[in-house]
This record gives structure tokens, sequence and C-alpha cells, in this order.
């Protein structure tokens, strides 16, 4: 088989590659919804950042490969990244450790994100996060 290449278009994106961002907000396997997963992009917006994930929202459709971190995505690097309802895989962890500063929320005590994170809460992150929202917005 021979194949020919009709015509070739730059991909078009409203923001910059994840590992040129300087925070990250991502969303795992524990994010319930797609609804939610806005929620987390919102976050992003007012903290400056963009939105990111581990591999099962990407499977979910929820989010493009390009904003995948980890063995089978990218690697990261930001001053800040919030993990939020992320255990922490190995594949994942391989692909953000080296970030400045890790702050994770997680309602499970005791998984793997933890080990490498800076800052940490055990909580719902259903509850949390919209409470930092409104503290965000209340001080703008």
């Amino acid at each position: 088989d021979s194949y020919e290449v009709l015509d070739v278009t730059q991909k078009i994106s409203d923001h910059e590659p994840i590992d040129k961002a300087s925070l990250l907000v991502c969303g795992g396997r524990g994010i319930k919804s797609e609804e939610d997963l806005k929620m987390l992009g919102e976050l992003a917006e007012l903290l400056g950042g963009q939105v990111a994930a581990s591999r099962p929202i990407v499977d979910n459709g929820w989010l493009p490969h390009e904003e995948q971190i980890g063995q089978s995505g990218a690697t990261v690097k930001p001053d800040h990244i919030i993990n939020i309802a992320i255990s922490g895989s190995v594949q994942y962890q391989v692909g953000m450790q080296n970030s400045k500063c890790i702050i994770s929320i997680n309602h499970t005590a005791g998984v793997p994100i933890f080990d490498i994170s800076h800052y940490g809460a055990v909580a719902d992150y259903r509850s949390l996060v919209p409470a930092i929202i409104e503290e965000i917005k209340k001080r703008k």
C-alpha cells in the first residue's frame, strides 16, 4: 500500500501545552463527573493555570490525550501542581514527581500521592474545592 499526504494542518489549542504550564490542577479516577471536572477547570482558571488529568479521565473521554500526565502521557514540572482525587499510581507519579510544589486532595489517607506531596488534605474534593473557589473569588 502507498499513501499520499493531501493536507497538513496545525492543531489549534486555546492554551499552552501542559508541560509548559506553571500551575496545573489535575483530576484523577476519583472525579465523579464531567461537571466536577469543569469545577477543576474553574479553579485552574482562577489560579492562572490549566487542567490536566491522570489516565482514567482521558479514558473516559473527558479530556484529550494531550492533557494526560504520566508514563503514557506528558511529563510535567510545573511550579505548582494540585492533584485532586488522584491516588498516585507509579505511572502518574513518574510524570509529575519533579514538580516544585505538590498539593494533593484525596478522601483516602495513606494513598501513594501523599508520600510525594508537600501539602495534602484528606477531604472530599466536592466540598473542599468549591470552598477554595469561593475564597479565591472573595479575595479577588
